[in-house]
């Protein structure tokens, strides 16, 4: 799995170096924030990266907490492009109302509770895997996994019918394209939360779904921006 995670960094990276040019014309700057983030997360993610940050905050797993924090922000500013996008006005009620401000604060407590019941030690790169040490903190790490998951999932599920919709209309055919891929992250992201509860010998599957996630939703995000600047 290890060239899933580099294969991440390296899209990340990329869609990041496109978008300067127009981050310097002063362009859809908020784009290129959600990918600055979306490459960070990425390369908390990666495992060998995860290791040397963690060992320079204290080896901890404070990082592991961090990269949560960070996905959530992400998942929140995406959510909130792609439903703006999409003129989905019922979709973004949902986000940036008071269910997903209780959805999201909610989240972030779950996360953070569940990180100090397991005395810092959370699983390197959002794997739900026990670390050395008390055995009960391998019994919470699913859980703490699950919560880390908890708010990307309700997002995606908020964004699959407008994206549904959109693939299915006459809208150009890159911004079906760009929907469609979008659609695919959010499924393997909603798909994420069950996932993070599954016995341990489903690790392999549970990576493969979160850098899914990840990859479905900045791909489609960069085919927007080629849509966008067809259309222009």
């Amino acid at each position: 799995m290890e060239t899933l995670e580099w294969a991440t960094l390296l899209v990340c990276c990329t869609a990041l170096v496109l978008r300067l040019p127009d981050v310097v014309r002063g362009r859809n700057r908020t784009v290129f924030g959600i990918l600055l983030l979306g490459t960070l997360c990425s390369v908390l993610a990666v495992s060998e990266l995860y290791d040397a940050i963690d060992g320079r905050l204290g080896g901890q797993d404070v990082t592991s907490l961090i990269l949560r924090y960070l996905v959530f922000a992400v998942v929140l500013l995406v959510g909130l492009r792609v439903i703006g996008a999409l003129a989905a006005a019922g979709a973004r009620r949902l986000i940036s109302g008071a269910i997903g401000r209780w959805a999201l604060g909610l989240s972030f407590l779950a996360v953070t509770v569940t990180f100090f019941l397991m005395a810092g030690t959370g699983p390197p790169a959002g794997l739900p895997v026990p670390l050395a040490g008390d055995p009960g903190n391998g019994d919470l790490a699913p859980y703490f996994a699950a919560a880390g998951r908890a708010y990307p999932a309700f997002v995606s599920l908020v964004l699959i019918p407008p994206l549904l919709a959109a693939v299915g209309s006459r809208l150009p055919r890159l911004v079906r394209a760009g929907s469609l891929l979008v659609l695919a992250g959010a499924a393997f992201a909603a798909l994420g939360l069950p996932a993070a509860l599954a016995p341990s010998g489903w690790a392999v599957a549970q990576h493969f779904i979160n850098f899914s996630a990840a990859l479905g939703y900045v791909l489609g995000l960069v085919v927007f921006w080629f849509s966008g600047l067809i259309a222009s």
